[in-house]
């Protein structure tokens, strides 16, 4: 399993996001739950055009599924600025993914890339 050739993964979710404002008050970005995803092994990268320089954290997200039409928790990771994170998740397809970013965040993009090699 190659996991470093570019050309083995595929493009499954890419959205960005910008907190809304109230006056001077900025509301946080709400969690969300992706689209349901049939790769087990993933990519997620976090950017963040108006990160500070030191900010390292960028959320955490959870394999999120169907359990008796009840949606369940599964597996739990952290996830870095600008750091691409593989992630092996539990195999059970399909499956969402709920991000969380921190509060303090204005604006972020993620993109979940799926491993389409053996």
């Amino acid at each position: 399993m190659d996991l470093s050739n570019s050309s083995l993964w595929q493009l499954i979710y890419v959205n960005s996001f910008t907190s809304e404002y109230i006056r001077a008050l900025s509301i946080p970005i709400d969690e969300f739950d992706t689209d349901p995803i049939s790769r087990r092994i993933t990519r997620i990268k976090v950017t963040n055009s108006r990160a500070g320089s030191n900010w390292t954290y960028a959320g955490r997200c959870e394999q999120i599924v169907n359990a008796g039409g009840v949606p369940s928790s599964v597996k739990k990771y952290s996830l870095d600025l600008n750091i691409d994170k593989v992630i092996v998740w539990e195999d059970f397809t399909p499956y969402k993914l709920r991000i969380k970013f921190p509060r303090y965040f204005t604006q972020a993009t993620v993109s979940i890339f799926g491993f389409t090699g053996s």
